[in-house]
């Protein structure tokens, strides 16, 4: 007969966090830029390219920020934000800088939008780096959503579901971070009355069960609700910034979804900054 720790152990066991659905409701958006006259008409057409699925899904109302016209320095930009209420922001890094010849930063204005501001921040390539914006015909036809937490993200899920086109790939990918997991399991081995080649093999199928049943059952209400996607699984171990570089670049992705905070909202997520920074190239979504 089962004692009560092994009872609440397979009751704990069988109970898994299953996938909600809550569509973001996105009724205005702003776009934040330092250009001016052509340019700045360019950039707004190449975000609501971007943005198609987004736009036929919610309708929703677009407004350009401009600086010098409409604000001047950080307190008057987070001004406007406040006065327009917009439910998403787009902007670029390195805004009214010419730090985007160098990929060191975000930028002041930047941080202070995912740092001074509860809204979700849509990045783009800076305009300025790449005049063609070549980045407007990225047809969101591939978008990542990621997170070394993914399992209960329903948001983030959400918002990858909602910028994906129809028949599009939504990539849901969970990383478990491997030099925690290796430290942990490395204090294992000193405890004699563990065995540590049980508890590794234990842990680990455990710590990739939980996100692959999430995942699992992500596709599953999708389908339900009809959302025209297809989801593939990455549910692999790694923490590098160059771990995940990998995975964008193998799978073309068009737009990489992640979180902006970590849960106490007082410093940007473990990889958010590291991957605003790196992929200069490719729009992000930090919810």
């Amino acid at each position: 007969m089962l004692n009560v720790d092994e009872f609440e152990s397979v009751f704990r066991s069988g109970w898994k966090k299953t996938f909600t659905h809550v569509p973001p409701e996105v009724e205005r958006i702003l776009v934040v830029t330092d250009l001016e006259g052509g340019e700045a008409k360019d950039y707004l057409l190449a975000c609501r390219q971007l943005l198609e699925p987004l736009n036929a899904a919610c309708s929703p109302e677009w407004s350009v920020a401009t600086h010098g016209e409409d604000w001047t320095g950080v307190e008057g930009l987070l001004r406007v934000v406040e006065e327009r209420q917009p439910s998403a922001i787009v902007t670029y890094r390195n805004l009214n800088s010419d730090a985007w010849k160098w990929a060191y930063s975000l930028g002041v204005y930047l941080g202070a939008l995912t740092r001074g501001t509860e809204r979700p921040v849509f990045v783009t390539p800076n305009p300025r780096a790449y005049p063609s914006m070549e980045w407007q015909h990225n047809r969101t036809d591939s978008v990542m959503v990621l997170n070394d937490t993914l399992v209960g993200d329903d948001e983030l899920v959400s918002w990858g579901a909602l910028c994906t086109r129809a028949e599009g790939v939504l990539h849901l990918c969970h990383m478990e971070h491997d030099e925690i997991f290796d430290r942990y399991i490395d204090a294992i081995s000193k405890i004699p009355e563990l065995d540590t080649d049980t508890a590794r093999e234990t842990i680990q199928k455990l710590l990739m069960k939980e996100p692959r049943e999430y995942i699992a059952s992500a596709r599953e209400a999708l389908v339900a609700m009809d959302v025209p996607v297809k989801i593939e699984e990455h549910v692999l171990e790694g923490h590098r910034v160059a771990d995940y570089r990998a995975l964008v670049d193998q799978h073309e992705v068009d737009l990489l979804i992640f979180p902006t905070l970590e849960e106490d909202r007082i410093a940007l997520h473990g990889v958010a900054y590291s991957l605003s920074v790196e992929l200069v190239t490719t729009p992000l979504l930090m919810v």
